[in-house]
């Protein structure tokens, strides 16, 4: 509480920083959630809204494990795991918007292991909207996994318009985009690999299209055995 001098008649204001904490928005954002559940859940009554109530309670579900993530140790998932949490979240969203075609190819090799999977779903879900982006009339997502050394390398590419070359040395800074309103989701993929103490490149490919190789020490990825 914020309190005025002994004599002054200014109006008491309260204190409101606790409320602002980590703690305190994730509560809202649940309230949010929990809004969007029931309106999810009654759309379901509907046959036939059942498929756009479930790509909202699928976004919500998303939505609360980002929010837990700022809290809580996050688990360990496979490669595949991730890439089709992520690769599921995109689909909804074109669907919902009756977007483009899009075709998703996976080589992922089995047993790849990566901590804080949450976060890499969020880097895979911003290169996967990136590539929508730059491929309005559709097209394909390649995306390839495997352990190279004592690395693991995770490259996503797509044959879309490609990475304007005016803005290729800044890509990966905060708003830096071609799109209006845009230039944030980079800047994030940039942000976790970092964390996990990797690297990220952007090039455009021979011919068409973007790809972006990101390399995460073996220390923080891991390879799964058989008998794991």
């Amino acid at each position: 509480m914020i309190t005025p001098e002994a004599g002054s008649s200014e109006t008491v204001i309260p204190d409101v920083r606790p409320q602002l904490t980590m703690e305190g928005f994730i509560h809202d954002l649940n309230n949010i959630f929990q809004t969007l559940m029931e309106a999810g859940d009654l759309l379901s009554e509907d046959p036939a809204w059942q498929g756009v109530s479930a790509a909202i309670l699928r976004s919500v579900e998303r939505g609360k494990e980002i929010s837990a993530s700022l809290r809580v140790h996050q688990p360990m998932a496979t490669v595949e795991t991730v890439v089709h949490s992520a690769r599921t979240l995109v689909e909804d969203s074109l669907a919902l918007r009756r977007g483009p075609n899009v075709a998703f190819i996976c080589g992922l090799q089995p047993g790849l292991v990566l901590d804080h999977s949450w976060a890499w779903e969020r880097v895979l879900i911003n290169l996967f909207t990136n590539s929508v982006r730059a491929m309005p009339d559709g097209g394909t997502i390649v995306v390839n996994a495997r352990q190279d050394g004592d690395a693991m390398e995770i490259v996503v590419s797509d044959d879309g318009v490609g990475i304007d070359p005016a803005v290729m040395e800044s890509l990966f800074e905060p708003n830096v985009s071609t799109r209006v309103g845009g230039g944030l989701g980079l800047y994030i993929v940039q942000s976790i690999v970092q964390q996990h103490q990797g690297e990220v490149r952007a090039a455009n490919r021979p011919g068409r299209g973007a790809e972006f190789v990101i390399t995460i020490p073996s220390k923080m990825s891991r390879v799964r055995t058989a008998q794991a």
